[in-house]
Protein backbone atom coordinates (compact mmCIF):
# COMPACT_ATOMS: atom_id res chain seq x y z
CA UNK A 1 0.00 0.00 0.00
CA UNK A 2 1.78 3.17 -1.15
CA UNK A 3 0.63 6.40 -0.04
CA UNK A 4 1.08 9.81 -1.72
CA UNK A 5 2.96 12.68 -0.74
CA UNK A 6 -0.01 15.02 -1.04
CA UNK A 7 -1.50 12.48 1.84
CA UNK A 8 1.22 12.84 3.88
CA UNK A 9 1.43 16.27 3.69
CA UNK A 10 -2.20 16.85 4.13
CA UNK A 11 -2.41 14.53 7.49
CA UNK A 12 0.67 16.13 8.95
CA UNK A 13 -1.21 19.46 8.33
CA UNK A 14 -3.39 18.19 10.40
CA UNK A 15 -1.61 17.09 13.39
CA UNK A 16 -0.30 20.36 13.48
CA UNK A 17 -3.57 22.50 13.90
CA UNK A 18 -4.33 23.11 10.80
CA UNK A 19 -8.02 24.16 9.42
CA UNK A 20 -9.71 22.03 7.12
CA UNK A 21 -11.76 23.08 4.07
CA UNK A 22 -14.86 21.33 6.12
CA UNK A 23 -14.54 23.72 9.35
CA UNK A 24 -14.53 26.61 6.94
CA UNK A 25 -17.75 25.39 5.35
CA UNK A 26 -19.14 24.32 8.79
CA UNK A 27 -18.48 27.98 9.77
CA UNK A 28 -19.89 29.59 5.96
CA UNK A 29 -23.34 27.36 6.52
CA UNK A 30 -23.50 28.88 10.22
CA UNK A 31 -23.09 31.83 10.83
CA UNK A 32 -25.86 34.25 10.47
CA UNK A 33 -25.81 37.81 10.16
CA UNK A 34 -26.96 39.71 13.81
CA UNK A 35 -24.74 36.48 15.88
CA UNK A 36 -22.23 38.12 18.37
CA UNK A 37 -18.26 37.83 18.38
CA UNK A 38 -15.69 39.36 20.37
CA UNK A 39 -13.12 41.04 18.42
CA UNK A 40 -9.73 42.70 19.88
CA UNK A 41 -9.73 46.09 19.01
CA UNK A 42 -7.37 49.26 20.15
CA UNK A 43 -8.76 52.36 21.75
CA UNK A 44 -6.72 55.85 21.33
CA UNK A 45 -6.10 57.99 23.94
CA UNK A 46 -4.36 60.78 22.17
CA UNK A 47 -2.46 60.75 18.63
CA UNK A 48 0.99 58.97 20.37
CA UNK A 49 1.29 55.74 19.94
CA UNK A 50 1.88 55.19 23.57
CA UNK A 51 -1.31 56.03 24.30
CA UNK A 52 -2.85 52.88 22.23
CA UNK A 53 -4.30 50.19 24.55
CA UNK A 54 -5.80 46.79 24.00
CA UNK A 55 -9.59 46.30 23.97
CA UNK A 56 -12.04 43.21 23.48
CA UNK A 57 -15.33 44.42 22.16
CA UNK A 58 -18.40 42.81 21.34
CA UNK A 59 -19.59 43.14 17.80
CA UNK A 60 -22.53 41.88 15.56
CA UNK A 61 -22.52 39.79 12.23
CA UNK A 62 -23.97 42.75 9.80
CA UNK A 63 -22.68 41.22 6.49
CA UNK A 64 -21.99 37.84 4.40
CA UNK A 65 -20.22 37.47 1.67
CA UNK A 66 -17.97 34.88 -0.07
CA UNK A 67 -14.84 34.32 1.48
CA UNK A 68 -15.31 37.01 4.62
CA UNK A 69 -18.04 38.84 7.28
CA UNK A 70 -18.43 42.29 8.11
CA UNK A 71 -19.13 43.30 11.61
CA UNK A 72 -20.65 46.70 13.23
CA UNK A 73 -17.49 47.68 14.45
CA UNK A 74 -15.89 48.53 11.13
CA UNK A 75 -13.93 45.38 11.30
CA UNK A 76 -13.82 42.13 8.89
CA UNK A 77 -12.94 38.69 9.49
CA UNK A 78 -12.33 35.75 7.27
CA UNK A 79 -14.21 32.12 7.68
CA UNK A 80 -10.92 31.05 8.49
CA UNK A 81 -10.55 33.24 11.61
CA UNK A 82 -13.95 31.92 12.81
CA UNK A 83 -12.99 28.66 12.89
CA UNK A 84 -10.08 29.53 15.02
CA UNK A 85 -12.53 31.70 17.12
CA UNK A 86 -14.15 28.47 17.90
CA UNK A 87 -11.41 26.58 18.26
CA UNK A 88 -10.11 28.44 21.49
CA UNK A 89 -11.33 28.21 24.70
CA UNK A 90 -14.71 29.81 26.17
CA UNK A 91 -13.22 32.12 28.65
CA UNK A 92 -10.57 33.85 26.62
CA UNK A 93 -11.89 33.83 23.13
CA UNK A 94 -11.67 36.78 20.66
CA UNK A 95 -11.03 37.59 17.28
CA UNK A 96 -7.28 38.31 17.26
Amino acid sequence: MEISLEKVKYLHALANGAVTQEEVAHCRRNVRIGDVFRVRDVRRGSGTRKDVRPVIRKSRVTGKYKHLVTLDCGHSVTYVQIALYYRQNRNGRYIK
